[in-house]
Order: structure tokens, then C-alpha cells, then sequence
């Protein structure tokens, strides 16, 4: 939440808003002129706080001598979900890559077949290079995947940190 106080009239505080928030191709989701407007900005595939998808409230309070204007700004519930089930996606996948890995190696050392252990196999026979070489690769998919859910936290982070940043340009340059 962000809050500023300026000293035009209501209307012309909500016109000028407005007018911004075009110019910064913001989407708006719902208004009641001249106390309060609703926009969407941002992308999907947005990663700090200023380019995340997410939706801005506006309201705007006349004062004694000008308008006092209130932020709220939240992420789409679409980037959240995205961010939420396509990391829960991966770490599934991770997971199945781990088990892969794990599964044929122990396969290599003790000869005890699962069910995986039809990858190790060439014309009946296990061949242990190819095979070591599948171990390696599969659980290096897996590590590199973890890596991306965690960088992927790092970003929700930020973002969530930061969420008023573009409130706070856009009620800035209000004169």
C-alpha cells in the first residue's frame, strides 16, 4: 500500500491519474469517477516487481486542500498460479528424474531389477557406459531443475517485496 497526498482538485487528480495509467499501457479493470479506479498491468511472464502481472487499486479521497490518493496493489491470480503449479510441475518432474537415476544405478551395482531398469538395457543386457552416462544426465536434470524451483522462490520473493514499486512511479509524476 502506497499513499500520496497532492494538491489538485479530485477531479482533475483522477483524470491525471487515469491519463498515466493509460499512457503506461495499464488495462482498466473497473472505475467509479472520481474516487476510484482499477488497473492490470504488467505480463505473465514478468519477473521483477514493475513487469509481474498484477492488479492496482486506486482511490482518491478529497482533503481540505487538494486529494489524497491510496495504492493497493496485488499479483494476478494467474502469475500466482502459473508460479505455484508450474513449480509444483517441476519438482514432480525433478523428483521422476531422481528416482530414474537412482533406480537404474542401484540396478548397475546389485543386479536387482525395478521399474526403470528397461532404460539400462540393450539386447537383454545392461550396458553399464550408456547406462552410467543415462545416471549422470538424469540426475543432473534433476539437480538443474531443483535449481530453477529455487531461483523461481527467489523471484516470488523479490516480486512480493517490491509490489508497489509501480504505484509508487505512477502516483510520483501525479504533479
Amino acid at each position: 500500500m502506497f499513499e500520496r497526498i497532492i494538491s489538485l482538485e479530485i477531479e482533475h487528480a483522477y483524470m491525471e491519474l487515469k491519463a498515466i495509467l493509460l499512457k503506461k499501457k495499464c488495462v482498466v479493470l473497473c472505475e467509479e469517477s472520481p474516487k476510484y479506479v482499477s488497473v492490470k498491468q504488467g505480463s505473465l511472464h514478468g519477473v521483477s516487481p514493475k513487469s509481474a502481472k498484477k492488479v492496482i487499486s486506486y482511490s482518491l479521497f478529497p482533503i481540505d486542500s487538494g486529494t489524497r490518493i491510496v495504492s493497493v496493489s496485488s499479483l494476478s491470480s494467474d502469475w500466482a498460479n502459473l508460479t505455484l503449479y508450474g513449480s509444483l510441475f517441476a519438482a514432480f518432474v525433478a523428483a521422476v528424474f531422481w528416482w530414474i537415476s537412482s533406480e537404474i544405478e542401484t540396478y548397475l551395482t546389485t543386479q536387482i531389477s525395478g521399474y526403470w531398469t528397461w532404460l539400462a538395457e540393450a539386447y537383454g543386457y545392461p550396458d553399464f557406459q550408456r547406462t552410467l552416462f543415462m545416471v549422470n544426465v538424469t540426475r543432473a536434470l534433476a539437480i538443474i531443475i531443483v535449481a530453477t524451483i529455487i531461483l523461481e522462490i527467489l523471484i516470488v520473493v523479490y516480486v512480493y517485496r517490491g509490489i508497489d514499486t509501480f504505484s509508487e512511479e505512477v502516483l510520483m509524476m501525479l504533479p
